[in-house]
């Protein structure tokens, strides 16, 4: 019987040496795995947020001195495509433009300045919006006192036109006395034809 009780007694030790190495061991992971453990904080978000470093930057457009004589003039061309007419590019909007017609190879618009005036600048425009997506043209600037004989003021140039500029372009003149002014087009990477939303001449003439 004593014999009995000392063999259990010697069980028992055993089986508590063995639990207690076990909680020996889940503590000591346990704190290893504290000593592992990285905390991240959120930030107080309310609204969405971007990483800087992809942020794109706003476009501003240049400011032109001078007055834009092109708004008080009659703009005429070619031809046009379905309800895209000539006037639309001296309207004073972006959202309305001209298209010449398919059917021409080159797509000819011209506006009567009223007056003759010494033209610095000019800007060819297309709706800013995204949608109006990258596109190339092609096209001359010719100037003229009489509407009838004109002269080549920038010769056949590549263009390129893109929303996040602005969807513009601003070509410098080298002060060039006209009354009327002519673009033709031979190429548009976006469309069947030349297109123009606002097309702004500029000049310093009071």
């Amino acid at each position: 019987m004593k014999k009995k009780f000392i063999i259990i007694m010697g069980c028992l030790a055993v089986v508590c040496a063995v639990m207690s190495a076990v909680v020996a061991v889940g503590n000591s992971s346990v704190k290893m795995s504290n000593k592992n453990l990285t905390v991240v904080t959120a930030p107080d978000q309310k609204e969405a947020m971007e990483n800087d470093a992809f942020k794109e930057e706003e476009y501003v457009a240049p400011e032109i001195d001078g007055t834009n004589v092109a708004l008080d003039g009659r703009a005429d061309a070619n031809g046009f495509n379905d309800v895209y007419r000539a006037p639309n590019i001296i309207d004073g909007s972006r959202l309305t433009y001209w298209e010449g017609s398919p059917n021409e190879d080159s797509q000819i618009v011209s506006v009567d300045l009223k007056n003759s005036y010494t033209i610095h600048t000019v800007v060819v425009g297309l709706n800013p919006a995204q949608i109006w997506g990258k596109r190339t043209q092609t096209f001359t600037i010719e100037a003229s006192d009489d509407g009838q004989n004109y002269t080549e003021v920038i010769p056949s140039t590549d263009y390129d036109f893109d929303p996040k500029t602005g969807n513009q372009v601003v070509i410098d003149i080298d002060n060039v006395k006209m009354q009327y002014i002519r673009l033709t087009f031979t190429k548009n990477t976006g469309a069947v034809a030349g297109q123009i939303a606002e097309l702004e001449v500029y000049t310093n003439d009071k």
